[in-house]
Order: C-alpha cells, then structure tokens, then sequence
C-alpha cells in the first residue's frame, strides 16, 4: 500500500505571528494526526485554491495563524485570510463536510511562543476530534493485495 504523504492537519502560520528569534517545530505528531507547519510571508497571501488542495489531498483539516484583528503588518492580510477560511468553510459545508475542518486563530508576536504553541494545539485538537476526512478514502483507496492464482507444477 502507499504511503500517505499529506499531513494529518496542515498549519499555514504567518511569520508575522511568530515571535522575533523564535521558531514553530515544522512538523510532529498528536494524538495519531501527522501535523505539519508551514510558515508562509503574510497570512493574506493564502489562496483559497491552495487550501481546497491540501483537503482535496487528503487532510483531516487545516488551520490559519493569522496577526490579530487590525494589527496586520502587511495592512490586511489577517483580514483577507480571515474571509478565506470563511469561503473554505462554506465550501467545505457545501460538499457534505463539517466546516470545523478549517480553523483560524490570531496570534500576536509580542506574546510568548509557547502561547502561539499552545493555540496550534488546541486548533489541531478541535480538527482531529471531528474524525477523519471522507477524501482521504476517496482519494488514496485502500490498496488490496492482488492474490495470484496457484502454479500447478506438471
């Protein structure tokens, strides 16, 4: 069978929520769900595309870290980000699938990292409760051994 390379939950984390110096563990597992960090220039920059991909591929959900509502040092990428996952959302409702799949969280990078650590978590709990996603056995079907009929020696 092939191994499933898509994370468990994707995290899209603004290097403008990070705190100056200090660095996300880009991957690690909890509670059974792969997650995996990406830090990307400004939360705005995320296209609603992009993350339709990453639950198309097979992840059980997805989660934004975005600046805080109006602190936004690109002036409103917290903003679009925030109407993208509302569009992933409803999308995703469309398609018969819980739209608590895709989180949004805001983090300020005066805060301390383990708080920003602490958030992640907690989104990626709330995802991981809501089960696995029905695309991962749509997409990657379970693969059965193929049985070859027995040889006959004459």
């Amino acid at each position: 069978m092939a191994e499933l390379v898509c994370p468990g939950v994707a995290v899209f984390v603004c290097v403008n929520s990070i705190p100056a110096g200090k660095h996300l563990p880009r991957q690690w597992m909890q509670d059974g769900v792969h997650v995996q960090v990406r830090e990307i220039p400004c939360s705005g920059k995320i296209d609603v595309q992009y993350l339709m991909h990453v639950m198309e591929g097979g992840a059980r959900g997805l989660c934004v870290v975005t600046c805080p509502t109006g602190e936004c040092q690109m002036a409103q990428g917290n903003y679009r980000a925030e109407v993208r996952v509302a569009t992933i959302r409803k999308l995703l409702e469309e398609i018969g699938m819980e739209p608590e799949r895709a989180e949004l969280v805001h983090n300020s990078p005066e805060e301390p990292l383990d708080r920003l650590e602490k958030l992640i978590r907690d989104a990626v709990e709330r995802i991981r409760a809501v089960g696995d996603t029905p695309m991962r056995t749509a997409t990657n079907p379970v693969e059965k051994p193929v049985e070859k009929p027995a040889v006959k020696a004459d």
